[in-house]
C-alpha cells in the first residue's frame, strides 16, 4: 500500500459500518468516507486536476479537510495544507513556495481573492463543500509527494516540510506502534496529523467543537459534553486544550476516558501533577516531537509528576526506537555533511547540554524548494540525514532525554552559567502573582518579561528571592504564544513587543 487513501478504501472494504468521523451530530463511516471521498477525486478531475498538481487548502479542521487531503492523495496531487490561523502574507508565501495549481477553502476564504494577486493567479478554485455526484473509480496516483505543511516560522520564516506518502506511511507505523490504542478507541483529537492516523487505523475519532484560530479559547464543558455524547476513550491535545478541559472538568466525568496524549509543548511538572488529579486512574502521555519529526519521545505522565528536580530539564522521555539521536555542541558552526568518524567525534558526551538532532525513517529528509533551510536544518552524517531540532537539550546515562528549550535563547549569566529560560519559566509560574513569564537577553541586558500586576518593586524582590537573572523588567498583561497550539511562549513576537 503506497497511498493512505489507500488504507481506507481497503477499510471500508474490511469494516464499511464502522464509525470513521463525527462531527457536530454528523457521523460518517467508513464505507461514506470513501463513497464521499471518490466523489471527489471526480470532481476534481472533472475540473482539470491531475497527477502531480499542488493544491492549497485552507480548511479548518473538520470532516471536510479529511475528505479533500484523502481525496487529493488518491488523486496523486501533493495537499498543501495551511493553518486555519494563516492570515493572507501566510497564504500568499505558501502559494509562491508550491506554485499551485488549485485553492479549496471555505466560502471565507475566497473573499482573499480581492486582496491576493497570488490567489487570482490559480487556476483551479473550488469550496471545500464541492463535492461530486458520482464516484471515480480509478486506481489512486502514485506523486511522491503527498503533503507540504509549514513551520510556524516563530524564529524565521515559515518552511515548508514535504511530506511524501512513504514518509505518512513511516510516521503511521510509528504513531500506531507508539499509542497503542485498542480498535474499540474513540479519540477526540484535535491535532491534525492525529485524526489522519487513526483514519488509516481504522479508528474512530471525534472532531470537537472549537474554534483552531484560538486554540487556547475552548469552551472546556461544552467539548466535555462530545466526549461524553459520542463515548470519548482518548483526547488527543495540546497543553492549552487540555488547561480549558481541566477547568471544567470534574473527576470522573467521562467515565469511558481511558487515555489521553498530550503534545506540542514541554510539561512541567507541575501541569503533570494537575493532569494525574484530573483524570485519575488514566493513562496519561506526553509526546515530544517537532513537524519535522513526530513522535521523537514519549514519557507516562507519572514519571514527570515525581520530578522534583527541574535544573537539568524538562524530562521528555527515551528516544523511541525508531529514532537516531544525537546532541551536538551549541554555538558551533555544523557543516552540512560529515563522515561516521567525523560525526562521532563532534556528538557530545551524555550530561551536556547541547542541540538535539535526530534521524529516522519518519524524520523529514528535506523541505520544499528551500536549499537555504535545507543546509540550516539538514545534515548529512554517514548513511544519515539528520534534523537539526533547534531545541537544546541533554542525555543522561540511562538515555532519558531533557528539554531544556531552544538553543537560541541559552545564554550565560556574568558568572559563567547557563541560563536556560525554559526552565526558569515552570519556575515564574508558580510564584505569587505571576502568571507566566520568561527571561531574554539583550543588548541592553537580561530582561525578565512577567505576565502579572504585581507592582515592579514587588516584582523584583519576587526575582531576587528566587536567584533569577534580570537586568530590568517589562510587566505584560499578556506574553505572546504560538499561533498553533497556544502552548509555548512565542519568543520571536516577545523580543519585537519589548
Amino acid at each position: 500500500m503506497n497511498n493512505i487513501s489507500g488504507l481506507l478504501f481497503q477499510l471500508a472494504e474490511t469494516a464499511p459500518h464502522k464509525t470513521a468521523l463525527i462531527q457536530d451530530d454528523r457521523t460518517l463511516d467508513f464505507a461514506q468516507l470513501a463513497a464521499n471521498v471518490r466523489k471527489r477525486v471526480k470532481l476534481y478531475r472533472d475540473r482539470g486536476l491531475r497527477d502531480g498538481d499542488r493544491v492549497l487548502v485552507f480548511v479548518p479542521m473538520s470532516i471536510a479537510l479529511y475528505e479533500i487531503l484523502l481525496a487529493l492523495f488518491h488523486l496523486g496531487c501533493t495537499a498543501v495544507f495551511l493553518d486555519s490561523w494563516a492570515d493572507r502574507e501566510r497564504m500568499d508565501g505558501a502559494l509562491r513556495t508550491a506554485g499551485c495549481r488549485g485553492f479549496i477553502g471555505i466560502p471565507k476564504s475566497f473573499l482573499l481573492l480581492l486582496r491576493s494577486r497570488e490567489l487570482r493567479r490559480v487556476p483551479v478554485k473550488l469550496f471545500a463543500s464541492s463535492t461530486g455526484t458520482s464516484e471515480d473509480t480509478q486506481e489512486p496516483g502514485t506523486e511522491e509527494t503527498a503533503l507540504i505543511t509549514f513551520t510556524t516560522g516563530s524564529t524565521g520564516q515559515p518552511k515548508a516540510a514535504k511530506r511524501t506518502h512513504g514518509f505518512l506511511l513511516e510516521q503511521h507505523r510509528v504513531l500506531t506502534k507508539e499509542m497503542r490504542l485498542p480498535p474499540d478507541s474513540v479519540d477526540l483529537a484535535t491535532l491534525p496529523i492525529f485524526a489522519l492516523n487513526n483514519l488509516a487505523c481504522g479508528l474512530t475519532t471525534v472532531i470537537p467543537s472549537f474554534d483552531m484560530r484560538r486554540p487556547g479559547d475552548v469552551d472546556g464543558a461544552k467539548i466535555l459534553a462530545e466526549a461524553e455524547r459520542y463515548g470519548a476513550t482518548t483526547v488527543t491535545a495540546s497543553p492549552a486544550f487540555l488547561e480549558c478541559l481541566m477547568r471544567a472538568m470534574a473527576p470522573g466525568r467521562v467515565p469511558t476516558l481511558r487515555s489521553v496524549f498530550t503534545g506540542g509543548a514541554a510539561i512541567d511538572p507541575p501541569f503533570a501533577r494537575r493532569l494525574l488529579d484530573t483524570f485519575p486512574g488514566r493513562t496519561i502521555t506526553a509526546i515530544y516531537g517537532s513537524t519535522e519529526a513526530e513522535p521523537i519521545a514519549s514519557l507516562p505522565m507519572p514519571f514527570l509528576a515525581e520530578c522534583r528536580d527541574i535544573s537539568r530539564g524538562l524530562p521528555a522521555g527515551k528516544p523511541i526506537d525508531e529514532i537516531t539521536l544525537a546532541i551536538l555542541p551549541l554555538q558551533t558552526e555544523i557543516q552540512a555533511s560529515y563522515t561516521q568518524e567525523e560525526w562521532d567525534a563532534l556528538r557530545i558526551k551524555d550530561g551536556e547540554i547541547g542541540e538535539i538532532c535526530v534521524a529516522g525513517p519518519h524524520v523529514l529528509r528535506e523541505y520544499y524548494q528551500n536549499p537555504q533551510a535545507e543546509r540550516e536544518n539538514k545534515i548529512h552524517a554517514g548513511d544519515a540525514v539528520y534534523h537539526r531540532t533547534g531545541d537544546a537539550g541533554r542525555v543522561d546515562e540511562s538515555g532519558m532525554l531533557y528539554l531544556c528549550g531552544r538553543s537560541s535563547t541559552l545564554f550565560r549569566d556574568a558568572s559563567g552559567n547557563m541560563i536556560c529560560p525554559m526552565i526558569l519559566e515552570s519556575l515564574l509560574k508558580t510564584l505569587p502573582g505571576v502568571r507566566a513569564g520568561t527571561v531574554l537577553r539583550t543588548d541592553s541586558g537580561v530582561v525578565a518579561c512577567l505576565e502579572t500586576e504585581l507592582p515592579e518593586a514587588d516584582a523584583a524582590k519576587l526575582l531576587r528571592e528566587n536567584s533569577i537573572p534580570f537586568d530590568r523588567i517589562v510587566r505584560l498583561d499578556h506574553i505572546p504564544r504560538d499561533p498553533r497550539h497556544n502552548s509555548k511562549l512565542d519568543y520571536g513576537a516577545l523580543r519585537r513587543l519589548i
